[in-house]
């Protein structure tokens, strides 16, 4: 997952937490941007990606010794879920208004027109700019 978020410490560029057995998360830190805030206090802006692992040994290394690596991988994993997310609200606002392309549907050919251009909006979701972090759906 991506997440924007803001702290007063600066963090380090990855950092392993909740090591439960095996299983541990791995959050990777990007874009740090030093900043000050309206108390005039050092804060830092950064997206920050989480990864699921297998916690062992020498993790630590692995992860600094190839840490670009790492960081791309953590993001195409949360790009992969974001986009799904948004696919599958995209996909539900489809189906819920399927019927309104049908021929013997009760509406006039001018709303049945928008409801072909809102569906076509929503088709075209995954090509927006900012897919799939800054989605705009749109509205009938």
């Amino acid at each position: 997952m991506k997440v924007q978020t803001q702290s007063t410490e600066r963090p380090e560029k990855y950092s392993i937490e909740n090591i439960e057995g095996s299983k541990c998360t791995v959050l990777f830190f990007d874009n740090i941007e030093e900043s000050q805030n309206e108390e005039n206090n050092t804060v830092y802006n950064y997206d920050m990606y989480d990864m699921q692992l297998t916690y062992r040994e020498g993790l630590e290394e692995k992860i600094e010794s190839n840490y670009e690596l790492w960081l791309e991988e953590a993001k195409k994993i949360a790009y992969n879920e974001a986009a799904i997310e948004v696919r599958a609200k995209r996909d539900k606002l489809l189906s819920d208004t399927d019927w309104t392309q049908m021929i013997d549907v009760a509406l006039s050919e001018e709303e049945k027109e928008k409801y072909r251009i809102y569906r076509q909006a929503l088709r075209d979701i995954p090509q927006q700019q900012g897919f799939p972090y800054n989605v705009e759906f749109p509205s009938i």
